[in-house]
């Protein structure tokens, strides 16, 4: 029976892969850096089984993809040197048998050659293996992780002037995901995947505000601004110079293109802002510890 591999899980969109694929009733092995904390976030289930990898690590490879099939590729966002520290990874993965690979990319990653999804694209279109990408827009969950001590704080804070921005639920994402591992015909096919609505930040800020009864605003600060106050808070300097890439595609209205693919991969239309503000809101009306 097929044995597929999942990185990135659990995580925003390798949780809700995960729990798609079992539900398809497939085998699948969960590589983490940390197994131990994967099985107690997953727990043990009939065709679930846990394996260690950390890209950059080569000691982990040749046991992480032993047997597998297929894989999903998900980068870590403290990873921006990928020729270094993953596309040796996704070799030994082809030396192991690996035939069928997804890949978690970004919207636009096929105009833009310095975001390190671009470079993986490149890599899986040259390897010969049979390979999808998914280029999601921005992650609706993304607000509620790396964002949530603003968003408690009562403000949007990210850099992306008044551009619209196609978001998309991660859950979708990870549906998705186990619909190209389990179903034929999604070879060599890349797939744009959004919700149905491209939003401002303003108008994020609105939702927020109705979903969970406190006021939240848009404060749009500046791209210094931005980088100061998250570079103080110790995100890495290579990971937030990706999101100011990121947000300043919205800022300049490259960020706002609505397509139908995730409805018609699965058969359904896709999660709206205003679902995912709705199932979000609990988080934004605790208070952040002090430190």
């Amino acid at each position: 029976m097929t044995l597929i591999g999942v990185t990135g899980a659990p995580g925003n969109v390798g949780t809700p892969l995960v729990q798609a694929l079992l539900a398809r009733g497939a085998r699948v092995r969960v590589l983490a850096r940390r197994p131990e904390h994967a099985r107690a976030v997953f727990g043990d289930q009939p065709g679930l089984e846990f394996g260690h990898l950390e890209f950059g690590d080569r000691r982990t490879y040749v046991a992480a993809f032993q047997g597998l099939d297929r894989l999903f590729v998900t980068r870590p966002p403290q990873i921006s040197q990928v020729r270094r520290d993953m596309v040796p990874a996704l070799d030994v993965a082809l030396g192991a048998g690996v035939k069928q690979m997804a890949l978690l990319s970004l919207q636009g990653a096929e105009h833009n050659p310095f975001v390190p999804h671009a470079q993986l694209e490149k890599y899986l279109m040259e390897s010969g293996v049979e390979y999808t990408l998914l280029r999601p827009s921005f992650f609706m969950q993304n607000l509620t992780t790396m964002h949530l001590p603003e968003l408690r704080q009562g403000e949007v804070f990210v850099p992306a002037g008044r551009g619209r921005t196609s978001f998309v639920d991660t859950r979708d994402v990870g549906e998705v995901g186990a619909v190209v591992l389990t179903e034929p015909g999604h070879a060599g096919q890349a797939y744009e995947l959004t919700s149905a609505e491209a939003l401002t930040y303003a108008e994020v800020a609105q939702k927020f505000t109705a979903a969970s009864g406190r006021l939240i605003r848009y404060t749009d600060p500046s791209p210094l601004a931005f980088y100061r106050r998250l570079r103080a808070r110790g995100v890495p300097r290579g990971q937030l110079l990706i999101m100011e890439a990121i947000y300043a595609a919205a800022r300049f209205g490259l960020a706002a293109r609505v397509t139908p693919d995730t409805a018609r991969l699965l058969g359904r239309p896709p999660r709206s802002f205003d679902e995912f503000a709705h199932d979000a809101a609990p988080l934004l009306t605790q208070e952040m510890p002090h430190a």
